[in-house]
């Protein structure tokens, strides 16, 4: 009886071993912003920049200071990270939908990788650009970049916003306070409409505004309210499988509409505009090596010449977009604190970051899907369990979001192949794993520089985009042409001076032209 009795005792034990070792598996919360620059304190992008849960998250986790965007614009750039296939790879840098890409669409994507991995997989909000279906078990608040001005037929410019941005499309052109609603008079083409709208096809309805306190809820505050409704669901499931659960925040992702108490931050009195230089400009490349007028140009050009003065329109736009950041930052600090007030906060990973950054003007440019530091530059920032010691500190070494994938892989332990059939691609990028344990490290098993792409419209090879690799130092950029710019960040922070002509850095000019052609496989 006591034989049989201690093997049933053991059988137990081991049975509650594996429970829970499975338990013990991380959880992941994925934090993805929208167009979110360096305007966070803790990088000091703008002066009056106010993110103080930001800060404070990266107070507690590693911040990467040098990190980058592989393709500056929504779409590529989230194909890309959440296959973990770089662009030049799988051949998807500009607009096309990424799920006709047969490299891509034959690949396990993060929440596929993870379900396989006996996790449990949940997003809000904006995650994947276009989403492929059925690789989550419970989606959240439906991405809707609104509200919008609205004529009754469909999305346009808000009255308050200069007419000439009409040319970029309303989503671009928009920038006011909620509290400004607008009401678009009737004409012989549409018969007018007062108030805001949601436009998403799933969601295309009036969206209420009284007053603050009175009010629809806008996609990031739906997300969160999803989100702590979600968390508290799981903790009432004991022995539930872990977790992977992104949330993706649209701001500050135009239209730069928020609640006015965003605005209030930041009189327009007192709006810094970013620092620029007069006819920066001038010694750049991308213009001759684009069919026609950069966006970013045009939006630049459409907004300063509305407004008597061109620092008038960029204040505006500069207090929109801050009021979006400080918009973002309240819904981290939402989606932190119930984390942390849940058993969930010692055994989840927390990764923040952008999809890539944002101009605001510097080198006449209002955009993004450009190759200088302003939209390849990215916050990311890590938070890891039981890495309390190296809580606050910052990484200097270059790399970019290709390396998001492996590093979750890594630190979860995943196992498997990550692709779905032998049509589909490899991981690109290299574990942040090193880094997160030693940020000091001057060496990890990843690249020195971070590759950028955006496309030359000219061909379909990698070797013929726009290219951009970012060191330490250093950052480099190719044009289809062969045309360069080449940046010293020791001395020209803002990428004022391009040096590629300057003979004394001819040598470091060579070498990192050879480890960008490297990072594409050329060379």
């Amino acid at each position: 009886m006591k034989t049989a009795f201690y093997q049933i005792l053991i059988l137990f034990l081991l049975f509650t071993g594996q429970t829970n070792s499975a338990q013990e598996k991380p959880n992941v919360l994925m934090i993805v912003l929208d167009d979110l620059n360096d305007f966070v304190g803790v990088m000091g992008g703008h002066p009056q920049a106010r993110t103080p849960h930001i800060d404070k998250f990266a107070s507690q986790g590693v911040l990467f200071l040098n990190a980058h965007s592989n393709v500056p614009v929504c779409m590529p750039s989230r194909a890309s990270f959440m296959n973990g296939i770089l662009p030049t790879s799988s051949g998807n840098w500009g607009f096309e939908n990424w799920l006709k890409n047969e490299t891509l669409i034959n690949s396990k994507s993060l929440p596929e990788y993870f379900r396989d991995n006996g996790y449990q997989t949940f997003q809000t909000g904006k995650v994947f650009h276009n989403a492929k279906k059925g690789v989550w078990d419970e989606m959240g608040a439906v991405a809707d970049y609104g509200p919008m001005a609205f004529n009754g037929i469909k999305a346009v410019v808000h009255p308050s916003c200069p007419e000439a941005m009409g040319v970029l499309g309303p989503l671009d052109a928009t920038f006011a306070s909620l509290a400004d609603v607008p009401e678009v008079q009737p004409n012989a083409d549409s018969p007018g409409y007062k108030g805001w709208r949601n436009t998403h096809r799933k969601t295309n309805s009036h969206f209420n505004y009284e007053d603050n306190n009175n009010r629809d809820l806008m996609t990031d505050e739906k997300s969160v309210q999803w989100f702590e409704t979600k968390i508290k669901a799981l903790e009432k499931d004991e022995q539930g499988d872990p977790f992977f659960l992104s949330v993706g925040l649209i701001r500050p992702h135009t239209p730069l509409v928020v609640p006015q108490k965003y605005f209030d931050k930041f009189p327009i009195k007192d709006i810094q505009i970013p620092v620029q230089l007069k006819d920066d400009k001038n010694d750049t490349r991308l213009a001759e090596n684009s069919k026609k007028e950069p966006r970013g140009r045009t939006a630049f050009k459409t907004l300063t010449e509305s407004y008597s003065n061109p620092e008038e329109g960029l204040r505006k736009y500069t207090q929109a977009y801050l009021a979006s950041v400080a918009f973002a930052d309240d819904m981290v600090g939402k989606l932190l604190k119930v984390l942390d007030n849940s058993r969930f906060k010692k055994n989840t990973i927390v990764v923040l970051f952008s999809d890539h950054g944002y101009n605001l003007g510097q080198k006449d440019y209002l955009f993004k899907y450009s190759l200088w530091e302003e939209s390849t530059r990215v916050p990311l920032i890590m938070r890891i369990p039981k890495n309390e010691q190296n809580a606050g500190k910052k990484v200097q070494s270059p790399v970019s979001l290709i390396d998001l994938y492996p590093t979750l892989k890594d630190l979860c332990n995943l196992k498997g192949t990550t692709l779905l059939n032998e049509r589909g691609g490899e991981l690109d990028g290299f574990s942040l794993k090193p880094l997160i344990e030693n940020p000091e490290a001057e060496q990890w098993d990843g690249p020195d520089v971070a590759l950028s792409v955006i496309a030359s419209w000219k061909s379909n090879k990698p070797e013929d985009q726009h290219l951009s690799v970012r060191s330490r130092d250093f950052r480099y950029i190719h044009y289809f042409n062969g045309a360069e710019e080449l940046y010293d960040h020791r001395i020209d922070q803002y990428e004022w001076n391009n040096i590629a002509n300057d003979p004394k850095y001819a040598e470091i000019k060579q070498t990192l032209k050879k480890k960008l052609f490297l990072e594409i496989g050329k060379e």
